[in-house]
């Protein structure tokens, strides 16, 4: 490669590669996550029932059913004559209302094999053939994040058991080379889902996860706007807007803190503390305690009706303050101190005064139903004296407003409260 040589740079697991500088396509760096797990070729659950014959189908669609939710690449072997049209999508094809990811194969006379290599997901693969197609055999390879399923959890209620197995394939179906709010429709690194899912992975998978979630915090800090706000999915070519409220939930106790609480890997923190702290500046709190609502791209607090958008802001704003208070005391960064306390001691100090009316916390501009996913994340953040709890369970009890997204912190107020 003459002039172009760099240094020989030793992998995990003894391999070796050269790291080159190519003027078309830049320089060559270490992938910070492993490649994909390929679980081989598998055989569907209903293997046993698939005809051999297309003309036996109804309707030419054949239905194979997967154990569970998976990112696989469906393939066949066949015998056929040339130019019929076989088409293979999933029972996920329309997951969001739009169509997905399918594939169609041409077949050219005689015995042959193809597996579509543009993976998908779902709980079944629907293959439509025409008559005349001979089906030798039908198969699938599951592939995804190199990370094996760790945790457990076992109760009287098989009930319990099986939300758990849910909950924890719902969690790996959306991991691959980065978190994802959806395995069959976008595909995006949205922060608020990644938040989510980080924690999530410390319970249920071993600690090869771990890379995913430092490349995502990495990447999230790494595209920080000169002004210093932030904004997600990235990399992103057709995206570049700011959810707020997102933000603060990622770079905050819930996000940022949280990998690091768990997985003791301080020096990513290091790295992207510069960033967590410039962006969190950009917020104003007046001296009453309210925080400014910052428009950003997308000023999205959830899904669903009755939104808060105030007690969303102050209580996410106060946990982002809780992270970075941690963080600065890890990493060693007393000359923040003074301020972070006191922009919490701002919003701590009158939170239940401003917010607190007839047995709920609901901000002065908002009108409609009181927002439980609020409430909940206000005690999520401590701003919460334990004497209101008795009045918040009733409205926990009767507000169904959170999406999934939200309900998490619903749910966890509960348990903070002792009424698990």
């Amino acid at each position: 490669m003459g002039s172009n040589d760099r240094p020989t740079r030793r992998l995990a697991g003894g391999r070796f590669f050269r790291k080159c500088r190519w003027s078309s396509v830049g320089e060559l760096v270490v992938r910070p996550t492993p490649q994909w797990r390929d679980f081989g070729a598998k055989e569907y659950t209903n293997a046993s029932d698939i005809p051999k014959d297309s003309n036996q189908l109804p309707k030419g669609l054949l239905v194979a059913k997967l154990p569970y939710n998976a990112q696989i690449t469906p393939m066949l072997e066949i015998e056929a004559p040339a130019g019929l049209k076989i088409g293979m999508e999933t029972d996920n094809y329309r997951g969001g209302g739009e169509p997905n990811i399918r594939a169609e194969y041409i077949t050219r006379d005689g015995r042959q094999s193809y597996e579509s290599l543009g993976w998908m997901n779902g709980h079944a693969v629907h293959y439509t053939m025409p008559p005349g197609v001979r089906i030798i055999g039908l198969k699938y390879r599951e592939t995804g994040y190199d990370s094996a399923f760790t945790g457990s959890f076992t109760c009287d209620d098989p009930l319990l058991e099986k939300l758990h197995a849910k909950a924890a394939r719902t969690l790996y179906v959306t991991m691959r080379d980065s978190y994802m709010d959806c395995p069959d429709r976008e595909r995006a690194q949205w922060w608020g889902d990644a938040v989510l899912e980080i924690e999530e992975t410390f319970y249920a998978m071993d600690r090869r996860s771990d890379a995913l979630s430092r490349k995502a915090i990495l990447e999230l800090a790494a595209w920080q706007r000169p002004d210093g706000s932030l904004y997600s999915p990235i990399p992103a070519t057709n995206w570049d807007k700011e959810l707020p409220l997102q933000m603060l939930a990622s770079v905050g106790l819930k996000g940022f803190w949280t990998y690091a609480e768990h997985s003791g890997d301080l020096e990513t923190l290091r790295t992207v503390y510069p960033a967590v702290r410039r962006y969190l500046h950009l917020w104003k709190v007046s001296p009453e305690g309210r925080v400014a609502q910052r428009k950003g791209g997308w000023a999205w607090g959830d899904w669903g009706k009755n939104v808060d958008m105030q007690l969303l802001t102050d209580a996410w704003y106060h946990l982002a303050l809780q992270g970075l208070r941690r963080m600065a005391e890890s990493l060693d960064h007393p000359e923040d101190l003074p301020w972070i306390d006191d922009q919490m001691k701002r919003i701590s100090t009158n939170f239940d005064a401003a917010h607190w009316k007839d047995g709920a916390y609901r901000s002065d501009g908002h009108k409609g139903r009181t927002d439980d996913r609020g409430n909940g994340l206000a005690v999520v953040a401590g701003l919460v004296p334990p004497s209101r709890f008795s009045e918040l369970r009733q409205h926990f009890r009767a507000e169904f407003n959170a999406s999934p997204y939200m309900e998490k912190y619903v749910l966890e107020a509960l348990f903070l409260m002792g009424d698990a």
